[in-house]
């Protein structure tokens, strides 16, 4: 039977676990592991759990220095112990530190990305009324050309609308041209559309009415300019008219609302 002094033996365990064992202990351990003796396999299983299974805390430590005080008042052996405590000690603070510092990272990296997802989102927004505005500058811009070539052309023809009952201060003129195919609406003075609704500026010949377009969204503090597509105007035409009315639907095949705007060639 291999002889052994078990106190001195589960220190050894111990020091195995917390890698702080010397090359003449590991020797020492290796030799008792090797006897073959059952009990002390026990011993090395239960001190492996014990360290392994659980956070290396100074707890642990003091409470096997109480159980072994005779053995670990050595020197050497309480240095080792020393040195195992402060090493764990080092190392659990360091984690604490570590762990703050990353909370604190994170909770800097939220904040930073609530202001640039904020930022992004008010961006976002100019940018998109940035491009509501140009579209519009755009459109008058095509509007303005469009009227430019009608007012240049050599077959200029136009037409007076006046405000009906229901808006007397209303005016409008319409303009088109063969040779520039485009008619060109002023229009002033309409109250606005309201939601849902719009005005569309018809053509009527004879008994037929001709869906020339609608009219975009209106600024009344200035003249509108619309542009449209010619009309089936006739050279000889005599007999037709324009109008303004506003509508609820772009379905219509004729006027079916409230006509604000008139005027017509007639014998």
């Amino acid at each position: 039977m291999f002889v052994v002094d078990l106190e001195r033996f589960k220190a050894l365990c111990a020091l195995y676990f917390l890698n702080t064992i010397q090359p003449e202990e590991l020797e020492e351990l290796k030799s008792a592991l090797n006897s073959g003796e059952a009990e002390l396999r026990k011993i090395f299983n239960q001190t492996k759990k014990e360290i392994k299974g659980s956070p290396l805390t100074g707890r642990f430590i003091d409470t096997y220095i109480d159980e072994n005080e005779s053995f670990v008042s050595e020197s050497k052996l309480k240095d080792v112990w020393s040195y195992s405590f402060l090493r764990l000690f080092f190392s659990h603070l360091l984690s604490k530190i570590k762990l703050k510092l990353v909370l604190t990272l994170l909770i800097v990296f939220v904040i930073a990305l609530s202001f640039v997802s904020y930022y992004a989102i008010n961006l976002n927004d100019e940018l998109n009324e940035l491009k509501v505005e140009m579209a519009r500058q755009n459109s008058e811009l095509n509007v303005k050309e469009d009227a430019l070539g009608v007012l240049h052309s050599k077959d200029l023809h136009s037409m007076d609308l006046k405000g009906q009952n229901i808006d007397p201060e209303g005016f409008g003129r319409v303009i088109w041209s063969k040779e520039a195919q485009k008619t060109i609406l002023l229009a002033t003075d309409l109250p606005p559309a309201g939601k849902g609704k719009f005005y569309q500026l018809w053509f009527k010949k004879d008994n037929s009415y001709y869906d020339i377009g609608a009219l975009s969204a209106l600024d009344n503090e200035q003249t509108n300019l619309f542009s449209f597509i010619n009309p089936p105007l006739n050279k000889n035409d005599k007999n037709y008219s324009f109008l303004v009315t506003l509508e609820k639907s772009t379905k219509n095949s004729k006027p079916a609302g409230t006509v604000y705007l008139y005027g017509a060639l007639t014998n």
